[in-house]
């Protein structure tokens, strides 16, 4: 019945519960978790932070082992979404001398990813399961 949506509950509301009780533990260690949706755009995007300030990074063991089981449950109900192909549906920030990079990946490329993977944050962006630009990852 927790999964039901609420009269009048948006989807980026839905998301947040979910992502709160999917990511306790690491909410509990200090990492961050947004939902954002951009004006004129058809997806929601997740954005898991790292405990520290938003120019550093955290290990990729640090994450996996919450992570990973989050997004088997939350690709059960959402679908990654392509920005019309110019955005990747989900990716890595990691910060380096100030500079940020951005990296595609997939979920078959988190689960190879070596422990000492350096990680900003992590982004999510999905869209309600069966929305015509989603796609099953």
């Amino acid at each position: 019945m927790k999964h039901l949506r609420k009269f009048n509950e948006s989807l980026k509301d839905e998301l947040q519960d979910f992502c709160e009780t999917n990511l306790a533990y690491l909410i509990d260690k200090g990492f961050v978790v947004r939902i954002s949706k951009f004006e004129g755009d058809d997806f929601h995007q997740i954005i898991i932070g790292t405990p520290h300030n938003h120019m550093s990074n955290s290990f990729w063991f640090e994450m996996k082992d919450h992570i990973l089981p989050f997004l088997h449950f939350l690709f059960k109900d959402y679908e990654s979404y392509w920005d019309n192909g110019v955005e990747p549906p989900m990716g890595i920030l990691s910060v380096r001398d100030r500079n940020i990079k951005q990296t595609e990946v997939t979920l078959e490329q988190l689960n190879e990813l070596p422990d000492n993977t350096e990680i900003g944050s992590l982004f999510i962006r999905v869209d309600k399961r069966g929305s015509k630009e989603s796609l099953v990852y």
